[in-house]
């Protein structure tokens, strides 16, 4: 790129800095160290003059802050005046920063390095020269449970080297949620309607269907015995007279007739006394 081209490009972004730079009311959830911090280093990256910084800056206030500085236009004449003043209105008291540093926790969704620096911004607010040891304290107290303990064993003497032990140690954990996410191996199913199949193989994989397994059983199953050895026609004439018993008798009563022989004559169906040829004799 030409010298020409680069500045354009230059000043396109510092446009766009200055442009998404956020506006400060003064509201209780607002950190003013923090907003003027943000607004120097726009303005800076933008290479302002201090005098235009102070006429810039203007633009940026809104609600109480707008206000306050409107009151207090005549005292403040230059961009080294307003930070120091506008500090003075807006800082939060030394037991504010102190809560709010107790009550800053790492979200359950939150990385370790956003907890880390908003941590220690804080613990830089509340004591400018906090020892290590305090720092690592207020740090561990506001992690997530799962990687309090981990702290606690490998022990980190200095702020840095407790992030690098955490992070570590959230990367191991979202490896293994990683691996509890997998999807299962999925189930082989076999196929039961292929002809072309080994039949022993089939016989052995085939599901056995509860109608094929009953017929199975009594094809192979022999007849039961009976309890008693009864002769087959003895059952049946029995069977026969307790059936119907009129029939039966009638039965008994013919082939008794049937059966009479005459000695007279030697005929069947009468007796001698009775015999018809008896008078011819």
């Amino acid at each position: 790129l030409s010298p020409t081209m680069e500045q354009q490009a230059l000043n396109t972004l510092a446009k766009e800095s200055l442009k998404n730079l956020s506006k400060f009311g003064g509201g209780d959830h607002e950190d003013v160290v923090k907003w003027l911090s943000d607004v120097e280093e726009v303005f800076t990256r933008t290479q302002l003059q201090s005098s235009n910084r102070y006429i810039a800056v203007q633009s940026y206030l809104t609600d109480s802050a707008e206000k306050w500085f409107r009151a207090n236009k005549s005292t403040i004449l230059d961009w080294s005046s307003f930070k120091i003043e506008l500090v003075k209105a807006y800082k939060p008291s030394l037991h504010q920063l102190l809560l709010k540093m107790e009550q800053r926790i790492q979200l359950s969704n939150e990385c370790v390095m956003d907890y880390y620096c908003d941590k220690i911004y804080l613990c830089s607010q509340v004591y400018p020269d906090m020892s290590f040891s305090m720092i690592i304290h207020y740090l561990t107290k506001g992690l997530k449970p799962s990687l309090i303990a981990h702290v606690i064993r490998r022990n980190p003497t200095t702020p840095n080297a407790f992030r690098i032990c955490v992070q570590d140690e959230e990367k191991i954990l979202l490896t293994l949620n990683g691996f509890s996410y997998t999807t299962p191996t999925e189930h082989y199913n076999y196929p039961t309607d292929n002809i072309d199949m080994d039949h022993q193989v089939n016989i052995i994989k085939r599901p056995i269907n509860a109608h094929n397994q009953s017929f199975n059983r009594q094809h192979y199953q022999s007849a039961p015995q009976p309890l008693m050895n009864v002769p087959t026609t003895a059952s049946s004439s029995s069977f026969s007279r307790s059936a119907d018993p009129y029939r039966s008798s009638d039965s008994y009563r013919s082939s008794s007739s049937t059966s009479r022989q005459c000695y007279a004559c030697h005929g069947f169906g009468h007796i001698a006394p009775y015999c018809p040829h008896r008078k011819n004799m």
